[in-house]
C-alpha cells in the first residue's frame, strides 16, 4: 500500500510541476532538461552496483532505449504544452484513457483476451475522449491539438514499453533499462537545444532548477514505485494498475478545480466520470 502510494504522489506531482512552470514562467524545455538529468543521475545511484556488470545487446534494449527515450522527450513536451493549453485536468484524462491504445495493441499483438467487458472500456474511453474536450463556445484548435497528441503518444510509448518487456527485458533489469532510457531522454534534449538553437540560459532561477529537479524526481518515482508495488504482492497487477490510473486521474482534476480554478463544464465532468468508468473496466475485464 506505501509504494502505490508513493507512485500516485510521484504521478500527480510531475503534472503539478508542469502547471507549476506555466504558472512560474518558467522555461518548461529547460524544465524537462533538469528533470532528465535528475531523473538519470538519480536512476543511476540506485542502479550503480549492478549497471556495469551488464551488457545491453546492440539490436536489442540500446535501440529499444533509443526510441522510448527519445519519445519521452517529446511527450513531456506534448504534456507540458498540454497542460498549457487545455489544463491538468483535461490532459490527464486524455494521457490516462489512452490505455486503451496498449490494450489494443496486446490484443492484436499478442493474442491477449478480447471480451465484451474489454470493448465496452474502450468504446467508453473513446466517448470519455471526445466529451472532456467538447466546447460550445469557439475554441483555439491548439486546445484539442495537443490532448489528442498526448492521448495518441502516450499509447504508442506505452504500447512500446510493453513491446520491450516482453520481448527483452527481465523484471530485474527494469530499473538498469531505465538508466539508459533516462540518459537517451537527456541526451536527446540536448541535441534539441542545438537544433533549434533554444537558449536554455535565459531565465535560470532558483524556482526553475527546483522545479526540474522536482520533476526528474517525480518521473523516477512515478516508474520505481509502480514496480515496487507489482512487486510488493498487495495487491494482483489488474487492481494496482487500477488504483494507480484512477487515484493519479482523480487527484489531477481536484487538484486543476480547488488549486488552479480550472474549470469543466458539465458535458467535460460527465466525461471525467467515464474515464473512471472506462479504466476501471478495461482493467478489471
Amino acid at each position: 500500500m506505501f509504494f502505490l502510494l508513493l507512485s500516485i504522489l510521484s504521478g500527480i506531482t510531475i503534472v503539478v510541476c508542469f502547471k507549476l512552470a506555466e504558472r512560474l514562467g518558467l522555461n518548461t524545455f529547460t524544465v524537462i532538461i533538469l528533470n532528465y538529468l535528475t531523473a538519470f543521475l538519480l536512476s543511476l545511484s540506485l542502479t550503480k552496483n549492478v549497471l556495469f556488470s551488464i551488457s545491453l545487446p546492440a539490436s536489442g534494449e540500446i535501440i529499444a532505449a533509443l526510441i522510448i527515450g527519445i519519445l519521452f522527450v517529446i511527450l513531456f513536451r506534448i504534456l507540458g504544452a498540454s497542460i498549457k493549453k487545455a489544463g491538468m485536468g483535461i490532459s490527464t484524462i486524455a494521457a490516462k484513457i489512452s490505455v486503451v491504445i496498449p490494450v489494443t495493441f496486446s490484443i492484436l499483438a499478442y493474442h491477449e483476451n478480447m471480451n465484451v467487458q474489454k470493448t465496452i472500456g474502450i468504446i467508453l474511453a473513446l466517448i470519455a475522449l471526445f466529451l472532456t474536450l467538447y466546447r460550445k463556445e469557439k475554441t483555439e484548435k491548439h486546445f484539442f491539438l495537443f490532448p489528442i497528441l498526448l492521448f495518441v503518444g502516450m499509447g504508442i510509448v506505452d504500447s512500446t514499453v510493453k513491446f520491450v518487456q516482453i520481448n527483452y527485458l527481465e523484471k530485474q533489469s527494469i530499473l538498469v533499462f531505465s538508466t539508459f532510457v533516462f540518459l537517451i531522454s537527456f541526451l536527446t534534449g540536448l541535441l534539441m537545444i542545438v537544433i533549434e538553437k533554444v537558449k536554455i540560459t535565459k531565465g535560470f532561477s532558483i524556482p526553475l532548477f527546483g522545479v526540474g529537479i522536482m520533476l526528474g524526481i517525480a518521473n523516477l518515482g512515478s516508474l520505481y514505485f509502480f514496480i515496487k508495488a507489482l512487486n510488493s504482492g498487495f495487491l494482483n497487477s489488474s487492481l494496482i494498475f487500477t488504483v494507480n490510473n484512477l487515484g493519479i486521474l482523480i487527484l489531477a482534476v481536484l487538484t486543476g478545480i480547488l488549486f488552479f480554478r480550472e474549470r469543466l463544464n458539465w458535458l467535460n465532468c460527465v466525461g471525467f466520470l467515464l474515464s473512471l468508468v472506462s479504466l476501471y473496466i478495461i482493467f478489471e475485464s
